[in-house]
């Protein structure tokens, strides 16, 4: 009888209605986010055919250094050209270089390139009369050198995408790579870094809009006093011989106990920042010169400078929990004697009520919401412009 049940039982399971199953619509997740992200704002056109995780990172991260390889990049079938891979014009990266033939020839180069923008082209080259056409335009290229030499061909304006170069390879002329670089855009992510196979919380889609339209300045301040721990480690600086401590007064007020000064060379230090917290820090410097140049964690800045100590706000700066790095070039008789940070809090509501995204923080987002919420930025702020 408990068999005859059983076997029922286990019958009628099958025509339970799917409502009373699984009948949850997939979770929009934060992959499902970045998609719509780059087609909101037409920046998938840099996408290649097949994209893979790391092509949304590489849009949204907004680097915009790329290199690219002479020996991978051009036309094989149709360029009259020869790779090589011998050191007889010096060290050279990838697998190899181009080498041209006994009279002028011409190679087409198609790359990809994730974010448009105005670039420097530059190319490691060996030969003179080198001739880039890039789009309707032309720049003459020499590199004066029996060796590989890096050139600075010209600024160019490209769009996102598929590009074709067109290169007029002198006779015996040869290319190792060539590279496109332009100022880095704010990276567009959540707080702690995209997770795509999670879905899009409040909270997350809150972090993501103050990034978008790069608002970090405008989070609430932390208390000094209540304030994560950083640092800036000058005593661990191998100082080079064109620094030493001093304790001159006259140049302005200081508040270590002595502070750096370079001689008549100039020099450029690497000093390392270390912070307890990951967040957002606003850097004043306390340097003297005229210019101050240099980075934190690659991202530059410069200053006019005076011709004594003085405390400069250099901006808002994204550091990770444990060791950053603050370059600084002081210009001859420059000096720098401390950093302040001035910490943004970060707390979820502080996101929230940034960006106007109603809590609670955990809760799930739809596909509409996201997309009202682009909708609303791209009405109201200049992204990446």
């Amino acid at each position: 009888m408990f068999r005859y049940l059983l076997v029922i039982i286990t019958t009628l399971s099958f025509f339970v209605p799917a409502s009373w199953g699984e009948d949850k619509t997939p979770a929009f997740t934060q992959k499902d986010f970045a998609r719509l992200i780059l087609q909101q704002f037409s920046w998938n056109g840099g996408l290649p055919k097949e994209p893979v995780d790391r092509d949304y990172l590489l849009i949204l991260g907004g680097k915009r250094t790329y290199r690219y390889e002479a020996e991978t990049a051009y036309n094989e079938k149709t360029d009259r050209v020869t790779m090589n891979s011998n050191p007889m014009f010096g060290a050279f990266t990838g697998t190899g270089w181009i080498l041209g033939v006994s009279d002028t020839t011409t190679s087409t180069f198609t790359i990809l390139l994730p974010i448009e923008g105005e670039y420097d082209l530059k190319a490691v080259i060996k030969g003179n009369g080198f001739v880039w056409k890039v789009g309707n335009k032309e720049y003459r290229a020499d590199s004066k050198s029996a060796k590989f030499q890096e050139i600075t061909i010209a600024k160019v304006k490209l769009k996102e995408g598929v590009v074709s170069i067109t290169l007029q390879i002198p006779p015996e002329g040869a290319i190792d790579s060539f590279s496109l670089s332009a100022p880095n855009y704010p990276s567009i992510q959540p707080f702690n870094g995209w997770r795509f196979k999670d879905g899009l919380t409040a909270g997350r889609l809150a972090e993501t809009a103050v990034a978008l339209t790069n608002r970090y300045s405008q989070l609430p301040d932390v208390e000094q006093k209540t304030a994560p721990k950083a640092r800036a480690d000058f005593d661990k600086i191998a100082l080079p011989p064109t620094v030493t401590y001093t304790t001159a007064s006259y140049l302005g007020p200081f508040t270590s106990p002595k502070w750096l000064r370079a001689d008549f060379r100039g020099e450029t230090l690497q000093i390392p920042l270390t912070v307890a917290e990951t967040g957002y820090y606003g850097l004043v410097l306390n340097v003297m010169g005229q210019p101050v140049i240099g980075s934190v964690n690659d991202t530059p800045f410069k200053l006019d400078g005076k011709p004594y100590l003085y405390k400069h706000d250099i901006g808002l700066y994204r550091l990770e929990a444990g060791d950053n790095t603050l370059s600084v070039t002081l210009p001859p008789a420059g000096g720098i004697d401390s950093v302040q940070f001035n910490k943004k809090s970060s707390t979820p509501d502080d996101f929230l009520r940034l960006a106007g995204v109603t809590g609670p923080v955990d809760r799930l987002i739809g596909a509409e919401e996201a997309a009202a919420v682009l909708k609303k930025i791209q009405g109201s702020f200049q992204i990446r412009k």
